[in-house]
């Protein structure tokens, strides 16, 4: 069919649009600045007609969980732990099954308190040993979920410690607030008021721990420097402490194993049995760690009953039935190699005002002394500070004062550590006086930039010892160092 020659010739609404247009996804023809759709139909120009911009989807923000999140947050971990415990104690119930289902659950219940700090009260039987082991679980289990919170309820423009303040805090305290509410319910007031705080502290570690993994690669923005290394080097104080620690206690079961058959084959139900022994005392193993770094810095441990165990004198009264107890030592003094146990406390000073000082820029012998003592006294009260946290009972008469004895811990942690941090600040100062002092006499005796040894003036000698005076310092090139002191030199070095 031709085209009527009267009628205009039949055009393309897309061309010769101004400039600035866009083109859509839609249809894949031109659209106008000002947004106006076409006048012409799709039966007459082919072209079909655009969406108003209303009706154009939009990408939507990623969802972000509500408060139910933040709810789910406090109270999943709590839940899963005590879950967690409920199955061990069911185990255990299965290999000897006494009493009733619901005591179990009860025990559980009480279990899960005293790893919150509530402690474990059984019919007239009172437990304020805190098992860190079961603590360390519910740490663990809070880092993950509000780990996630963290990450995706936060405003791209909100700064990390706000978001770290505002939602951590909303989740230490639903989590403070459950545990402390079953502690009220099902215990008495110390034990209610005992889980709270505990349970803000157990929350507070775990969301601590959750913020640093999400916003640690950009801490250096907000972290000064020296604090930073103040921190990694009491880690590494303390991490060497638990591993003397743990050596001792490894030690002491290899060398009395027979003993440890015995107490497990004592104590019944068979393979699961002995599982659930080792599970349950694994529940206390970073308590009896802490009570060996104690035996390690010769403070000793007492056991309750007069009990006693040191490296220079052990006395032993009634001990409770667990396989850990065989690393105890036997009755009487102590010998030599029981002392050499010491030198792990001067180790860990070391250690730590090592990696306090390998970082700084500037270090002179008596401020890399102090300066290494600090960190190592630093390292001594922070042991002892967690030596006094493992302290406890486990029962009402005869296990009673289980754990390291405060003033003598006090004295000898902070003693060793204290030295070992000013031996090696000593080292690391003179070590590095001598270096810059060498790098002075290096720099002094090279000719300046650019000239040869020939343009040395005459009456400056290469030989001639450092901080002589020169007879034509008038000659003496810009820059020479000839006649500077050593001891400036020293200084610029460093």
């Amino acid at each position: 069919m031709s085209q009527n020659r009267n009628t205009p010739p039949r055009t393309r609404p897309d061309l010769g649009r101004p400039a600035g247009v866009r083109r859509t996804p839609r249809d894949g023809r031109a659209r106008t600045a000002d947004q106006q759709p076409d006048d012409l139909v799709e039966g007459v120009t082919g072209v079909r007609p655009e969406l108003p911009l209303a009706e154009v989807p939009l990408v939507t923000a990623a969802r972000r969980p509500g408060w139910l999140w933040i709810l789910a947050a406090g109270g999943v971990p709590a839940v899963v732990g005590w879950v967690a415990l409920a199955a061990l104690a069911s185990l255990a119930w299965l290999t000897a099954p006494v009493g009733t289902y619901g005591g179990v659950l009860a025990v559980s219940t009480q279990l899960w308190l005293a790893g919150h700090g509530g402690g474990l009260y059984i019919e007239g039987t009172r437990w304020t040993l805190v098992p860190y082991g079961i603590s360390l679980l519910l740490v663990w289990l809070l880092t993950l979920v509000s780990g996630e919170i963290l990450r995706r309820w936060r405003d791209a423009e909100e700064p990390r410690g706000i978001t770290l303040l505002t939602r951590g805090a909303l989740v230490v305290l639903i989590y403070a607030v459950i545990v402390g509410g079953v502690g009220l319910a099902l215990g008495n007031p110390r034990q209610g008021v005992g889980a709270f705080a505990g349970a803000v502290a157990v929350a507070v570690a775990g969301v601590g721990w959750a913020g640093a993994r999400t916003f640690g690669r950009g801490s250096e923005a907000w972290v000064p420097d020296g604090v930073r290394r103040l921190l990694r080097a009491l880690a590494i104080g303390l991490l060497t402490l638990a591993t003397v620690g743990a050596g001792a206690l490894v030690t002491g079961l290899v060398v009395h194993w027979a003993q440890v058959v015995v107490l497990t084959g004592a104590l019944g139900g068979g393979v699961v049995g002995g599982l659930g022994a080792v599970v349950a005392q694994a529940a206390y193993l970073p308590t009896v760690i802490v009570w060996a770094v104690s035996y390690t810095l010769g403070a000793g441990v007492g056991l309750g009953d007069g009990s006693l165990v040191s490296p220079s004198d052990t006395h032993l009264g009634l001990l409770p039935g667990w396989p850990l107890t065989a690393a105890v030592p036997p009755n009487g003094p102590g010998t030599v190699l029981g002392l050499v146990w010491l030198a792990g406390g001067v180790v860990a000073g070391g250690l730590a005002a090592w990696t306090f000082l390998r970082g700084a820029r500037r270090t002179r012998p008596d401020t890399s002394t102090a300066s290494g003592g600090g960190v190592g006294l630093l390292v001594g009260l922070v042991t002892t500070g967690i030596g006094l946290l493992t302290r406890g009972d486990l029962g009402v008469s005869r296990l009673v004062g289980l754990g390291p004895r405060p003033l003598e811990l006090l004295v000898l942690a902070v003693t060793l550590a204290t030295a070992g941090g000013l031996v090696t600040g000593l080292g690391i100062g003179i070590a590095r006086w001598l270096t810059g002092r060498r790098q002075a006499r290096v720099t002094a005796s090279v000719p300046p930039a650019g000239g040869t040894a020939a343009d040395v003036p005459t009456g400056t000698s290469h030989d001639a010892p450092i901080g002589t005076a020169s007879t034509g310092a008038s000659d003496t090139p810009a820059g020479s160092v000839v006649g500077a002191d050593a001891s400036d030199l020293g200084d610029a070095a460093e």
